[in-house]
């Protein structure tokens, strides 16, 4: 059997693992443009933040492609593809025939139409290169920064480059900050945070133009004319599946799959963050884009192509970051005002001064959606509710508040996963005898609170 998976990646990663528990003959080639081992791509803003050495970057270690019998093309673009001839074409004439392809391409970056952006000094802030690169700019005394765009990768960025010693300006064309992470009060609550901690943040602004001196970057001017100057520009406006090799597949916003990630062509899949896969809260085919989702969807995919039927039951959006020392996550639905469809039901507990906001977001009696700022209590209850889509009647108004009834229901749930479960240790592992789990109520303890302290 012929496996090839183009890209290099969480998805990939996950893929090649799970082939080589099923198939241990087949031969697996893993075509990626980068010229990197493969990475953690989240932590690449505390590279430059001087938080994470090259050290803590692999994601594998580096006899892992050795050890997988792996076939690493590293530093080949995949031009195109004939799915009906079943051949991949790789930059300067080579090609490849398959058996199981999986395209794991991730997302690449939406790039404005700016004047300037070939200018030295302009850079994406999507790999691990383009971190290096901004490392040693500012270790050559560039200490002037503008970020155009902020979302998530922005935010992470503008982070990364203040801990390492930059003065950061965020340039947002939209009227708010993280507003396809957050609801308009946790974006306003994550913008005050933000310019407390320093940076200066410009919402509902536009870079009309890059400019620069002797071919590299002076300054940005904006769309009302007010130019900043600055030595370092990062370009961070958004990223967007990359499709570059789904021509001749069934697409939406993302490569269409089924439960088992298969494309319109059987031998086909896709997973990470360039498949579409159900929505579990919406209920309807949606990118989940996030590294612990591009694993899962890997891991199956791989199951899949290796010849072990095994359904994908779905994903859920989740984000998850820190500005300031202030935890920030969103699951799910966490803005009904964004959706297409109504019929939403959300309660909410915050405390503005202390940083503090919580809002769970409820549709027929399931929880859809969750934000969680300052505060993470019950958020791994909260992320499981979400999952399961079971009724959440009886604990819905205890939530947030933690009382007694969360605490009854948690208690219960716990009860039943564990108790007369049954754990067969692996077979490198030199105890014999099988562990059983119990549950113990006098090692449960129940709060109930009137109400929550801050």
């Amino acid at each position: 059997m012929e496996y090839v998976i183009i890209g290099n990646s969480a998805a990939a990663i996950g893929a090649v693992e799970s082939i080589r528990k099923v198939d241990r003959e087949g031969t697996v080639t893993v075509i990626s443009s980068e010229k990197e081992h493969v990475y953690s791509r989240p932590l690449i803003a505390h590279l430059v933040a001087g938080e994470a050495g090259e050290d803590k970057m692999p994601y594998r270690q580096a006899d892992f492609y050795r050890k997988m019998g792996v076939r690493l093309l590293l530093g080949h673009k995949v031009n195109g593809v004939n799915y009906e001839d079943q051949k991949v074409f790789i930059n300067g004439g080579g090609e490849l025939a398959y058996d199981r392809l999986l395209i794991a391409t991730g997302s690449k970056v939406s790039v404005p139409s700016i004047p300037g952006l070939g200018l030295e000094g302009v850079t994406a802030f999507q790999t691990c290169a383009e971190a290096r690169a901004i490392v040693e700019m500012l270790k050559a005394g560039r200490k002037k920064a503008v970020v155009i765009g902020a979302g998530l990768i922005g935010l992470r960025a503008a982070y990364g480059l203040q801990k390492g010693g930059a003065g950061v300006t965020v340039v947002e064309f939209l009227p708010r900050v993280l507003s396809r992470v957050l609801d308009a009060e946790g974006s306003e609550l994550v913008e005050s945070i933000l310019k407390k901690g320093g940076l200066n943040v410009l919402t509902g602004r536009s870079v009309r133009e890059i400019t620069g001196t002797g071919g590299r970057v002076a300054g940005v001017v904006l769309d009302n004319g007010e130019k900043l100057p600055c030595d370092l520009v990062v370009i961070a406006t958004g990223v967007a599946p990359n499709l570059e090799l789904a021509a001749g597949l069934k697409t939406g916003r993302g490569i269409v799959v089924n439960q088992f990630f298969q494309t319109s062509y059987s031998n086909v899949y896709a997973a990470g963050d360039v498949a579409e896969t159900m929505d579990i809260p919406r209920g309807v085919p949606r990118v989940n884009a996030n590294w612990p989702n591009a694993h899962e969807q890997g891991r199956v995919a791989g199951l899949n192509m290796a010849g072990r039927p095994v359904p994908y039951k779905g994903s859920i959006g989740m984000n998850a970051v820190s500005f300031c020392g202030v935890p920030v996550i969103s699951i799910g639905v966490f803005d009904p005002d964004a959706e297409p469809e109504s019929g939403y039901e959300t309660k909410i507990r915050k405390n503005p001064e202390a940083n503090i906001y919580q809002k769970l977001v409820f549709k027929q009696n399931r929880l859809k959606g969750a934000i969680f700022i300052g505060d993470l209590g019950c958020c791994g209850a909260v992320k499981d509710l979400i999952e399961s889509q079971m009724l959440a009647g009886i604990i819905k108004d205890s939530i947030l508040e933690e009382r007694y009834q969360l605490y009854g229901f948690l208690r219960k749930r716990r009860q039943e996963k564990l108790e007369g479960k049954q754990v067969r240790w692996p077979e490198t592992y030199s105890i014999t005898q099988k562990y059983q789990k119990s549950f113990n109520e006098e090692t449960w303890t129940e709060r109930e609170r009137d109400q929550r302290p801050w």
